[in-house]
């Protein structure tokens, strides 16, 4: 009864699909709209059409909550007095079209689906959506953060943590550190790059790590 694709889409909510559901719905978007495509089919000519989506769709979906469930009943109750010719007798096209028009707005805002960082993501896959630099398919950013969701840390999306050692910023640790570093020796205030382990002196659990990196290109 409703597209994957379709999905897809910006709105305003009042959740009635909890974060399990939302689970559902990326990862087993093809079993969803089979189930409600066949409970939608099953349901037309019913007396009750909503009720008879809601006792059928809770058999082909019993972990989804009642709350979105019903979101779907109500979709496709919507489609039924809208679009019902349309998808009988038209084309794939016409009919997403006309549920796209007439019920996904309502869809959406029962179910909770909202693009909030407008990166034309919304939150049923997007693992973080309030950032715009995380959807599936992102490029990485090498800011730490996992940028294309999907539950990996690849080389790209790493973070950068540079070469601290590198006193000179020649891209070799060498002896001109060392130099720079034994000038800094004893610092107990201010004393910049040359605190390596950031503890406010220059000592020797500084002067450890930097002979840990001699010869290290930078």
């Amino acid at each position: 009864m409703v597209t994957a694709a379709l999905l897809y889409s910006v709105s305003t909510v009042q959740a009635q699909c909890n974060e399990y559901d939302l689970m559902l719905l990326c990862d087993s978007a093809t079993q969803v709209d089979i189930a409600t495509s066949s409970a939608g089919l099953d349901c037309a000519f019913d007396p009750d059409p909503a009720g008879c989506f809601t006792d059928e769709a809770t058999i082909l979906l019993p972990t989804m909550s009642a709350g979105c469930i019903d979101c779907f009943a109500q979709q496709a109750n919507c489609v039924l007095d809208n679009c019902a010719t349309i998808c009988a007798f038209g084309s794939t096209a016409s009919c997403d079209a006309c549920i796209y028009s007439n019920c996904q707005p309502a869809f959406e805002s029962c179910a909770g689906i909202v693009d909030n960082d407008n990166d034309t993501h919304n939150n049923i896959c997007d693992c973080d959506d309030n950032n715009p630099l995380q959807h599936p398919g992102a490029p990485g950013t090498n800011e730490g953060i996992d940028n294309n969701c999907n539950g990996l840390m690849e080389v790209s999306e790493m973070a950068e943590v540079g070469c601290p050692t590198d006193l000179t910023g020649d891209g070799l640790v060498g002896a001109a550190d060392l130099v720079v570093f034994l000038g800094n020796f004893g610092c107990n205030s201010n004393c910049g790059d040359a605190d390596l382990d950031g503890d406010g002196l220059v000592g020797v659990s500084d002067l450890v790590l930097l002979l840990g990196t001699i010869g290290l290109f930078c």
